[in-house]
Formats: structure tokens, C-alpha cells, sequence
């Protein structure tokens, strides 16, 4: 099998970093001696780069009376100013990588050494612009790199705990130059490395019933195929995640200026469509007809599969559709501002007229508002796609290298720009550690002079001043990292594959909340379509024999049995007997008192990937990607933090997002955990939730499993 073209550069300079770094551990150098500022007991010492500047070239000379700092627009004493130089990069032979992940960290959390990004954004790159640029790009690597500084290469494939940060380009630039085909802008094909894209196409290629037709909506001055609008909304979605995801993470293991140069012709910032949401609609409607069913014979009702896949089409459509792809920059600034992150953006293509190619059919849209014209549409695109990346430079005290053909020449002022600047330091006035934000602002006292420099940082807390204090910085997550989750997955394999009836409960409160759910195999096979009778027996230690009952309903699988008056002795032994058009269905199992203090057991939900839609109860842990997964903890105690995050079976955390609310109630409040399980491959994980209060952490862990 063929690897796609963005697969294929990642691997291969993931392969030739962890190569230079292997290389480099067997000549067993020892890493430079580290340069460690010298605190004071209860003061907050912060590092600022600055780059002050006359006529786009540094000033040099300045002692630290010449500059003024100001914290949240309180006046600052610099307590110590470095003048940093970098000479000329040497050949890459006299470059030597870190020895490990752990050197590599130390180096980069230096403020004495420079880090370098470079990513790759090829869904919005031309395939020229990703042959024109390699070139250029590995000169100006070359000769901006100094001894201790390092630099890595990424794209929206990579998750930012994978980034490998060394010295060395010969492989790098073999590896872009074997590869340049990355670009995918403005190609005809589908994304290789996204099966979302086929799914899309295959949806809304046409428009659905025994008449398709070709899906086109209105765009502007166009009329374009819906599917080709929804991959653009995707594409971008997925590169500014990814960048949102490197910002958090480089936050997380440098202090200083981080320099990220952006390879991207530029973003849309697609707003929020209505009208595109509502275009699912169609589905809904014509959905009756005449389709092909079983041996051929016809039905009023497309194939179950078709259904799913137009379920999960419609998912994603009203996702895309709803995006705000201009706030979502907003907040990007002001991470990258956090992180102190500056922003090269560096337009590969080119100088472009057209935003489109010539190939693509343009369908004039009639319903175009007047004075909106096709080749306008294009010149305002191109335009936007510009403007956004100066915006984006400009906010974050980068250089955008855009609208020209000599890219060699933009880099040129981009090595210019990062040759030289000063590291100064103070102790901060304000000595609260309350995790709040602070900003910066650097001035000096010299006319005509502009200074970039570091616009923030988040103070600590007290629960990190207090915390025990490592050598280094955190690594990013290993296998000795992993969370032990042997014991939460023993819940799964406990599970009988093949039982009609699944029950999971919990106590809380006095009362025992018994979620009860039909198999899936039940619903198809046993008659229990329509739902059923539920009875609950429970009996605990010294307690009177409680009942309850319920109702599953038609089409639902699974409901909620409370049963009040539990008290607070455990064990119960719980008896669950289900009744309907089918045999009865018993199952048997314990409920046993939580141990914890902060919070309760957990009740599981499914429901679609759209907040309003309703939840379904589940007690088999078995969720399939087209699903949301809701869970429930009561909360025992208000809690002071509270952090969620989804771990594999390894029990090593994953990059997808656990959305955490708390729901008031009148004595006891609900914590909830919403996960989109739409990016993940079928197998097994486990949710981890981490509550605190009063110095007291808790870890609750729930197991789930995902399958087509």
C-alpha cells in the first residue's frame, strides 16, 4: 500500500531525527553546561527577550537604564541585561544533536538557546510552493541555526509530543527534497491521509433519493459541489488545531521566544454557515424511496449501512457548518502570545492572482448578490489568505514573507531579523502566585525606536511553588509516563460478548442509580424492539429488600432504574429482570460504596455528536464512532481544579479533547465529560478524571470501548 505523500515526509523525518539523536547518544558527548538564573526566596523572576530596533536593524549597546518594563503597567527594575549575538550558523558537520529526549528538553528550556519550528502546512500549500521552497528553506535554516540552538520539522499529521528538536539538516533536507510533493493545495485529489474526505464526497456528491442530482450550494459569486466546500471548512479546522495544539505544547516546555516559521499560503477564517447546515435537510427528506434491500427485491428505505454513513455525513456536516474559524484565530494570538511564540508565515506559492486553478469549473451563482463577481471572489480570497498570515506575524512579532516570488530574499530578512537581541530579567513587583496572566511591555528610552519583545507570561500558583522541583522539563509522555489502567480495563474483559442484557450501577446520596441496557444483538434478534419492563431487587448489609421499576422505551436499549432509601451500608446485591415481547431477560451483579471523597461512581451515555441531542443510557462500556460519549460522576465535595483526559490502553494520554461542565443540583452538583469519538480507531480506552480540594487528589477512571 502506497503511503500518502504527507504520511510519507513525517515518517521519514521522524526516522531521521530519532536517527541524529541515537547517533548522537553513542558518541556519548557530553550536553553544554546549562545557565541558571539565581532566585529570590519569594519573588517572581521573569526572562524577556527583546529585540529593539531602528531602521530594521537591532540597536546595540543599550545598558538596562535604557530600558523600561512595565508588568500590568507597573514600572520594573531590570536586574540583568545579555546582549546575545548569533554568528553565522557552522557547517552541519560541526552541529551535534542532543543525546535524548531528556538533553533535548533541557536544551530547549534554556533562554540562552533558540528554538526553531518549522511546519509544514500542506493542505493549504501549492505542490510548487513545497517544491520552490526546500531550497531556500534549508539555506536559511543553515545559516540561522547557531551551535546551541535547535530546530524541528512538523506538519498537521504530527501530534506536538512527537516534535524531535536537534542541530543537524543533512537529513532534513534529504528527506525535503526526496518529498516535495507534500504541497496539496489546489489538487484535484482527496486528502489520502483523511478518510473523512472520501466519506464526505461519498455523501454529498450527489443529493440523495431515487433522482440524485450533483450537490451544489451557494458560495459567493459561485455555485460549488458541497462536498469540495465541506473538505475546505475540514482542511482548515484541522491545521488550525493542530497549531493550537503546538502552541499548548510549547508552553509547556520553553519559557523563552519559540520561533515557528509557517509554510501556508494563507487561511479563509470560515465563518459560522447556517445555510450549510441546513442542507442536511435534504437528507432527512429523502430518505423515503425506492432502493435496492435484501436479494435485490426493492424497499422504501435505504441500507442500514447507507444510513450510518449519512448519520456520521451529517455529524460532521453540521460540525463544519458551525465552525468560527475567526474567533478560533483570535484565541490563536493570544496563545501564541502566552506561549511567546512569534509567527514567520512564509507563502511558498508565491505571488498569486488566482485562488483557484484555471482547471476548476466556475458555475456563476444567480442568486449573487449585486456587484459580486467570480474573478472578485478570487482576488478577495487571495487577499484574505495574505492578510490573515501579516495579521498573524504582526500580532505576534514575526516577519510574514508573502506576496513576493524571492523567497530566498524574505528569508533573508527573516535572518536578519533573528540575529541578534537582548535577554533581560527582573523580579517581578507583584509576589502573589495566583496563575493569572501578566503583560509585558518593554520600551526604550532612545527615539525612533521599536522594541518586540515577550508580551506576557502566567504566574505561578502556590500547588507548583509547593510541588517537588525536577531537573528538567517535562517530557513528553513515555512509557514509564503511563497511567496504570490494568484494573479499569478488567472491567471490559468481565463483560460477556454475547449477553442480551448489560447492568451497571452506582450509589449515591442513599439512593442506587441502576443503569439497565438491552445488546444490540437483543434489539435485532429477541423481539425487543419495542423495549420492555424493568424490575429491580436490591438487598445490602442489614437493609430491608428495596424495588424499583422502570421503562425501557421503544428504539432506546437502556434507561435509568433509581431505587431511594439505600442508606449507606454496603454491599447491595441488585437483581434486574427486564419483561416484554420476548423471553424475560435476569442478570445479577453488586454495588459496593465508593471509597472516594470527592466523587461518586460513574454513569455512562451515549448520544450523538450534537450537544441537544438526547442520551441514551449504557451499561455495556461499547460506544461506536458515530457516537458521543457522556459520562456522569456526583460530586461529593466542591472541588478546587478538576482535569480530564482520554488515555489508551497503554494508559498513555491521547490528544482528543475531554469537554468537562459541572451541572448545580440542590445537594449535590454533577460533574460531566462529553468526548467526540469520531477520531478514533475501534479499541479500548479509558477516561481519566483528576479532582482536587484542599491539597487532596483523586483519580477516577473509566474504561470504554469503540467499535464501527
Amino acid at each position: 500500500m502506497t503511503k500518502p505523500r504527507g504520511s510519507r515526509l513525517v515518517a521519514a523525518l521522524l526516522a531521521a531525527a530519532a536517527a541524529s539523536v541515537a547517533l548522537a547518544a553513542a558518541q556519548g558527548q557530553a550536553p553544554p553546561p546549562q545557565r541558571q538564573p539565581v532566585f529570590r526566596g519569594g519573588a517572581n523572576f521573569v526572562l524577556v527577550d527583546a529585540y529593539p530596533q531602528r531602521d530594521g536593524k537591532i540597536v546595540e549597546g543599550l545598558k538596562p537604564a535604557d530600558f523600561e518594563v512595565l508588568e500590568d503597567g507597573k514600572a520594573q527594575i531590570v536586574d540583568s541585561l545579555e546582549f546575545v549575538r548569533i554568528d553565522p550558523g557552522p557547517v552541519t558537520s560541526e552541529r551535534r544533536d542532543p543525546n535524548n529526549t531528556r538533553e533535548m528538553l533541557q536544551v530547549a528550556a534554556d533562554p540562552h538557546n533558540r528554538v526553531f519550528v518549522v511546519f509544514l502546512d500542506g493542505l493549504h500549500t501549492t505542490v510548487d510552493g513545497s517544491h520552490n521552497i526546500r531550497g531556500p528553506l534549508v539555506s536559511a535554516l543553515n545559516r540561522i541555526i547557531a551551535p546551541n540552538d535547535l530546530f524541528g520539522v512538523t506538519t498537521h499529521l504530527q501530534r506536538p509530543r512527537d516534535l524531535v528538536l536537534g542541530r543537524r539538516l543533512e537529513t532534513v533536507e534529504a528527506q525535503l527534497t526526496r518529498y516535495w510533493t507534500w504541497g496539496q493545495r489546489q489538487s484535484t485529489l482527496n486528502d489520502p491521509a483523511d478518510p473523512a474526505e472520501d466519506s464526505l464526497k461519498r455523501c454529498f456528491e450527489y443529493t440523495p433519493g431515487p433522482r440524485p442530482e450533483r450537490w451544489l450550494v451557494d458560495d459567493g459569486a459561485v455555485r460549488r459541489d458541497l462536498y469540495k466546500v465541506l473538505i475546505e471548512r475540514r482542511r482548515e479546522d484541522r491545521v488550525l488545531t493542530s497549531l493550537g495544539d503546538m502552541l499548548e505544547y510549547l508552553a509547556a516546555i520553553r519559557e523563552a521566544r519559540t520561533t515557528l516559521l509557517l509554510i501556508s499560503d494563507g487561511w479563509l477564517l470560515l465563518k459560522e454557515n447556517r445555510a450549510l447546515a441546513a442542507e442536511g435537510a435534504l437528507i432527512g427528506g429523502a430518505l423515503p424511496g425506492i432502493y435496492q434491500g435484501p436479494g435485490g427485491r426493492p424497499t422504501l428505505t435505504p441500507p442500514l449501512e447507507q444510513q450510518a454513513d449519512y448519520s456520521q455525513c451529517l455529524n460532521e456536516l453540521n460540525r463544519l457548518a458551525s465552525l468560527d474559524n475567526e474567533r478560533r484565530f483570535r484565541d490563536m494570538l493570544r496563545a501564541a502570545n502566552r506561549a511567546n511564540v512569534a509567527f514567520y508565515p512564509i507563502a511558498a506559492s508565491g505571488l498569486t492572482a488566482f485562488d483557484t486553478t484555471l482547471a476548476e469549473e466556475t458555475i456563476p451563482n444567480p442568486r449573487a448578490e449585486p456587484g459580486v463577481t467570480t474573478l472578485g471572489r478570487e482576488f478577495d480570497r487571495v487577499r484574505d489568505r495574505v492578510q490573515n498570515l501579516r495579521t498573524l506575524a504582526e500580532n505576534t512579532d514575526g516577519i510574514a514573507v508573502v506576496s513576493t516570488n524571492d523567497i530566498a530574499g524574505g528569508l533573508k530578512r527573516v535572518i536578519d531579523d533573528l540575529s541578534a537581541y537582548y535577554l533581560l530579567g527582573y523580579y517581578s513587583t507583584n509576589t502573589k502566585f495566583d496563575g493569572k496572566l501578566r503583560r509585558i511591555e518593554v520600551k526604550v528610552k532612545q527615539p525612533d525606536v521599536r522594541v518586540r519583545a515577550r508580551r506576557g507570561y502566567v504566574a505561578p500558583t502556590e500547588a507548583m511553588l509547593s510541588a517537588p522541583v525536577s531537573a528538567t522539563p517535562a517530557a513528553p509522555a513515555a512509557a514509564s509516563d503511563a497511567v496504570p489502567v490494568d484494573e479499569a480495563l478488567g472491567v471490559l474483559a468481565r463483560l460477556r460478548p454475547g449477553a442480551d442484557l448489560y447492568v451497571h450501577g452506582i450509589a449515591h446520596a442513599g439512593e442506587l442509580q441502576i443503569a439497565v441496557e438491552l445488546s444490540s444483538r437483543a434489539i435485532e434478534l429477541a423481539g425487543w424492539a419495542q423495549g420492555g419492563a424493568v424490575r429491580v431487587e436490591a438487598g445490602g448489609s442489614g437493609a430491608t429488600r428495596l424495588t424499583a421499576s422502570g421503562t425501557i422505551e421503544p428504539g432506546a436499549r437502556g434507561a435509568v432504574i433509581r431505587v431511594p432509601g439505600a442508606g449507606t451500608d454496603g454491599p447491595w446485591q441488585i437483581a434486574v429482570r427486564v419483561t416484554g415481547s420476548g423471553d424475560p431477560l435476569d442478570e445479577r451483579f453488586e454495588i459496593r460504596a465508593p471509597a472516594s471523597k470527592l466523587l461518586g461512581g460513574a454513569l455512562l451515555y451515549r448520544g450523538t455528536p450534537s450537544p441537544r441531542s438526547p442520551l441514551r443510557a449504557v451499561a455495556d462500556f461499547q460506544f461506536r464512532r458515530t457516537e458521543r460519549a457522556h459520562l456522569e460522576w456526583p460530586i461529593l465535595e466542591p472541588l478546587d481544579n478538576r482535569t480530564a483526559r482520554l488515555l489508551d490502553r497503554k494508559g498513555l494520554p491521547l490528544p482528543i479533547p475531554v469537554n468537562l461542565t459541572e451541572r448545580p443540583g440542590e445537594r449535590f452538583a454533577t460533574l460531566l465529560a462529553d468526548i467526540q469519538l469520531a477520531p478514533l480507531t475501534d479499541g479500548e480506552y479509558v477516561v481519566e478524571i483528576i479532582a482536587s480540594r484542599g491539597g487532596v487528589n483523586e483519580h477516577a477512571l473509566v474504561p470504554i470501548r469503540v467499535v464501527r
